[in-house]
C-alpha cells in the first residue's frame, strides 16, 4: 500500500515556513451526474501566522496594510490551474475570530479535466520561499463512470508523495514525517484541513470509511488533536507494514483518511 494525501506534508512545510501559528482550509467538490459541478474553497490564515507575515513585511520595508494573505488575483489565477473548463464564480475576503482568508467558488464542466491540489492555497510570499508549496505540487485527478443502472460512480485518484513512501518499500511511513511532526508540534497549533466530496444526489456506496449524509470526507486533519496524543507518534514509528500503519491511523484522534488506491463514490444523481 502506498501513502497518498500530500496535503499532510504540505501542512507541515507551510506551517514551518510561517514559523508561528498556521491555517485552516476546507475544499469541497460538488459533482453532478453529468460530470459538471463546483469546487468550494475556504482558507483562513490564523492570526499568529498573519502577524508574523506582517512583521516580516515590515522588516523588508513593506507596509503591513498591503499584506493580503489570499488575494483576489490569486483566486482568479487559480481557476486556470484547476483544469480545462474551470471558471471563478465568486470570491470574497473573510475575517473571523481565528484569522483572515478567502472563500471562493469555482465551476467546472467536466470533472475528468480537474486537477485539484490537496494543499491549501498559500500566500504568494510564502509560496515563493517554499518550493513545496509551488503550483507544480502533485494534483488529485477524477473520473466519472456510468454503470448503466442510472447511477454514476466518481473515482478519485491521489498521487503518492515521497514523504509517505518508506525508503525500504515495506509500506511503513517515511521516518522524516515523524521527525517533522515532533519538531513542529508547537508551530502546527490550530491547523485544520478538510478535503471532501459531495455528489449532487443520493450516495449509494463508497469505499471511504468517512461518509456522513451527502458528504464523503477524503481527508481531515486536526493537528492539535492528533499531536495531543503522546503515544501516537510512537505507535506510527513502530508500525513497519502497510497493515500496521493502517491500523494505527484508523483510530488516530483528529485524523480521517481513506488509504485506498482508488476512492469511489457511487450515487444516484439528483433529478
Amino acid at each position: 500500500m502506498r501513502y497518498r494525501h500530500g496535503v499532510f506534508a504540505a501542512a507541515l512545510l507551510f506551517c514551518g515556513v510561517v514559523s508561528s501559528g498556521c491555517f485552516q482550509s476546507t475544499t469541497v467538490l460538488v459533482v453532478k451526474g453529468d460530470g459538471s459541478g463546483t469546487i468550494e474553497q475556504r482558507t483562513i490564515v490564523l492570526t499568529a501566522a498573519l502577524a508574523q507575515m506582517r512583521q516580516l513585511a515590515a522588516m523588508s520595508g513593506r507596509s503591513a496594510a498591503t499584506i493580503d494573505p489570499l488575494s483576489e488575483d490569486q483566486a482568479r489565477a487559480l481557476a486556470a490551474s484547476l483544469g480545462q473548463g474551470v471558471s471563478l464564480v465568486s470570491t470574497k475576503s473573510i475575517k473571523t475570530a481565528e484569522g483572515e482568508g478567502r472563500e471562493s467558488t469555482y465551476a467546472f464542466t467536466d470533472v475528468s479535466q480537474l486537477r485539484v491540489s490537496e494543499q491549501p492555497q498559500a500566500p504568494p510570499d510564502i509560496a515563493a520561499r517554499s518550493p513545496a508549496l509551488s503550483p507544480d505540487a502533485p494534483k488529485v485527478s477524477f473520473s466519472l463512470a456510468h454503470p448503466g443502472n442510472g447511477n454514476a460512480v466518481l473515482h478519485i485518484n491521489v498521487p503518492v508523495p515521497s514523504l509517505f513512501a518508506s525508503p525500504d518499500g515495506t509500506g511503513g511511513i517515511n521516518p522524516s514525517v515523524i521527525d517533522q511532526l515532533q519538531a513542529l508540534k508547537v508551530v502546527l497549533a490550530g491547523a485544520h484541513l478538510v478535503l471532501a466530496a459531495e455528489p449532487a444526489g443520493t450516495i449509494v456506496a463508497t469505499n471511504s470509511a468517512w461518509h456522513e449524509g451527502s458528504r464523503v470526507t477524503l481527508l481531515e486533519i486536526e493537528l492539535d488533536k492528533l499531536l495531543a496524543d503522546p503515544a501516537f507518534v510512537a505507535r506510527v514509528r513502530a508500525a513497519k507494514t502497510a497493515d500496521e500503519v493502517k491500523a494505527v491511523l484508523k483510530d488516530a484522534p483528529g485524523l480521517k483518511v481513506t488509504l485506498e488506491p482508488d476512492i469511489t463514490i457511487e450515487f444516484t444523481p439528483a433529478r
